[in-house]
């Protein structure tokens, strides 16, 4: 001990020295955070295809060509599907994910699991440029604020639908354009060189073309430079200016050869996509940034999609609208107040508060109301503002040069019991992107009040129970699954209860899954009820009174749906064996030569028309239109057979002869 006076004076705690940069000592650092990585994320690389990767990757056309493809992915929508109502839908400019798949491809061949690997690693790549760059901001400050701020980043529960999901690969490189575009201008404002300009630019808009989120950075650049360097304004509006001028590039560029875009908006994805009174929309914009704030503090339930019903529409009388406004206001004041001093927390705040305001349906309305996915990059002002308070709440300023081991050991002990759980809820939450029917499952139980996520999960699970059925599983062994369907359909309405799809696909569970025609009639009806111009809800009700034999009830059906789609095939094929059967046979066989005249190489016309020829007796003019049908599909079986039979009769052995082998090749009856 030491002594003054002759009396004992207690050792005054040792000061710890803060680590400044030294880039070589960083190198320990990232190898934490890649392995940080792995174990978070390890358990994604079993997983298969999940929700949405189709239009990505998987079996999308144009991934599916390998490298060759790069040309066409940058020249076409990031989204071209084939609706089942309404056409072609051509959508978004998003080439840099699509291109990264496409590379895979050729390397590897469809492969989910190498996908899932290389996200790993590019989101471990994130963590390292994020520690990088927070290193070289928080140079003042002790070198555990930036490193548990990229750890508690990481870690984050929320981050699952980004790293999980392949789709969301877009959302990785986006930010990873963002911060290497921030990266060099830093470079530039400490060496004053301008070609980091360039580069810096050039980062942002390959950022922007993964996903046009990052123009946020247009904003949270300049607060970067302003709260952590010296910089001139002069030069703050030349980096400003220089990504504007990339921006306007990576937006102007592709409307020179991108066709019309089509993106049809539903309102069960949000109401506020519509018209909707100004308070409502105030009301339910601060109803999703306290959705927001909770989430980060309390990440459950994790859920992929959330839509109406998930956040009400909800006015300013709404108590929790003016909880998010005061708070928000708050948090803005603070920022605001702070701002002159360069403070912490203001920077953290400001972060945060612009990188959520694309996604609080303030600016425009979302897709699917909120997402936990809005909240990835956000999420790094809430990091690096809870690890600053952790600092303070232990009795220190981080930036302070004589932090005592006892408040650093304080700090570390926080954080870890702050990550534990978070691991263990991000590893966990990994198993549910296993693929897409593992997710509805998993979600389902938290999403009673989303109309379009109980839609998709019934839809899905429908098919997979036709399927079954078609590969020749016993009914009552789907039953349990389509007893599921139902729940989710019923709830899908009842959220919604004009929702036409769900009343529709309802209605063919109970027809081609329970076989219970009358319990589909019933909704099929509601499916016409809830949309006059639903043409395959029109279709399904000609076709279960058909199969009923209901003729007199399938016709009006049938043409109805072909007043609103005058060229849909099967109903044109179906109401033309019904004509025939009612004895309408001049309807019948123009019906037939239309579908001859819209699709010449479909064999059913002309057998149609060989039929009624031969039933009236017109046995030459009935082998013209069989072997014309035969011409086109050579495999159909019975046809062959038919025509053997009968040229054996008029004895004509050498063509019997020859259908004869040709139904031998078609190896087994047509089913």
């Amino acid at each position: 001990m030491n002594l003054k006076n002759n009396k004992p004076v207690p050792a005054t705690p040792r000061p710890v020295k803060p680590e400044l940069h030294k880039a070589p000592s960083d190198r320990r650092y990232y190898l934490l955070i890649l392995v940080f990585s792995v174990i978070l994320y390890g358990n994604t690389i079993n997983n298969r295809y999940s929700i949405d990767d189709f239009y990505v990757t998987g079996s999308n056309p144009l991934v599916q060509q390998g490298i060759k493809a790069i040309p066409a992915i940058f020249s076409s929508y990031y989204i071209s599907i084939n609706a089942e109502e309404g056409g072609q839908h051509n959508f978004g400019y998003r080439p840099i994910a699509k291109t990264t798949f496409a590379i895979e491809r050729q390397l590897f061949g469809e492969n989910p699991h190498i996908s899932h690997f290389i996200n790993i690693l590019l989101y471990a790549l994130t963590g390292i440029l994020l520690f990088r760059i927070l290193r070289r901001l928080l140079k003042n400050y002790h070198l555990l604020l930036p490193f548990l701020t990229v750890i508690l980043f990481m870690v984050h529960p929320l981050h699952t639908e980004v790293v999980a999901s392949l789709k969301n690969r877009e959302e990785i490189l986006s930010f990873l354009g963002a911060l290497f575009a921030l990266h060099y201008f830093l470079k530039f404002q400490d060496s004053g060189k301008k070609l980091n300009i360039l580069w810096g630019s050039i980062a942002f808009g390959l950022g922007f073309l993964s996903k046009a989120n990052i123009m946020t950075f247009l904003a949270v650049i300049p607060l970067v430079m302003y709260f952590f360097t010296d910089i001139t304004p002069k030069k703050n509006i030349l980096l400003a200016v220089s990504m504007v001028l990339m921006l306007a590039a990576a937006l102007l560029i592709p409307r020179l050869f991108l066709g019309t875009s089509s993106r049809p908006m539903q309102f069960i994805e949000n109401p506020l996509l519509f018209d909707v009174p100004f308070a409502e929309r105030i009301g339910t914009s601060m109803l999703s940034l306290l959705f927001y704030l909770k989430m980060m503090v309390f990440p459950h339930p994790l859920i992929y999609y959330y839509g109406f019903n998930m956040i009400p529409v909800t006015g300013l009388g709404n108590p929790l609208v003016w909880l998010s406004l005061v708070m928000h206001l708050a948090l803005l004041g603070y920022a605001v107040w702070k701002i002159r001093e360069k403070h912490l927390l203001s920077f953290a705040i400001l972060f945060y508060l612009v990188n959520i305001s694309l996604y609080s349906n303030l600016v425009a309305p979302l897709t699917g109301m909120v997402a936990e996915r809005s909240l990835y990059i956000a999420l790094l002002g809430f990091c690096l503002a809870l690890v600053y308070s952790l600092f303070r709440l232990s009795g220190s300023e981080p930036a302070n040069p004589k932090i005592t081991r006892k408040t650093l050991n304080y700090v570390v002990l926080a954080s870890v019991i702050l990550s534990i759980p978070a691991a263990a809820k991000t590893i966990d939450r990994n198993n549910d992107w296993k693929d897409e029917l593992t997710l509805y499952a998993a979600d389902a139980p938290h999403q009673e009040n989303s109309a379009k996520a109980n839609f998709i999960y019934a839809t899905n699970l429908r098919s997979t129970v036709v399927d079954r059925l078609k590969a020749g599983v016993p009914r009552e062994q789907v039953k349990e699954d389509a007893n599921i369907c139902i729940t989710h359909f019923k709830r899908a309405t009842k959220v919604y209860p004009v929702y036409a799809d769900a009343w529709n696909n309802l209605g063919e569970v109970y027809l081609l899954v329970l076989n219970e025609p009358d319990s589909a009639i019933q909704y099929f009806e509601k499916a016409v009820a809830a949309n006059p111009e639903f043409t395959a809800a029109f279709y399904n009700l000609g076709y279960t009174y058909q199969v009923t034999d209901q003729p007199e009830k399938a016709i009006p059906e049938y043409e109805k749906a072909l007043e609103l789609e005058p060229y849909e095939i099967r109903a044109m094929s179906n109401l033309a064996q019904l004509y025939h059967k009612t004895g309408q046979d001049d309807k019948a066989i123009q019906l037939n030569q239309d579908i001859i005249v819209i699709e010449p190489d479909l064999d059913i016309p002309y057998i149609n028309l060989g039929t009624y020829a031969m039933r009236n007796g017109d046995a030459a003019k009935a082998l013209e239109y069989f072997e014309k049908a035969i011409e086109i599909n050579p495999n159909n079986f019975d046809l062959n057979m038919k025509l053997r039979s009968y040229f054996q009769k008029v004895g004509d052995s050498a063509r019997a002869d020859y259908y004869l082998d040709l139904a031998r090749r078609s190896g087994k009856p047509q089913q």
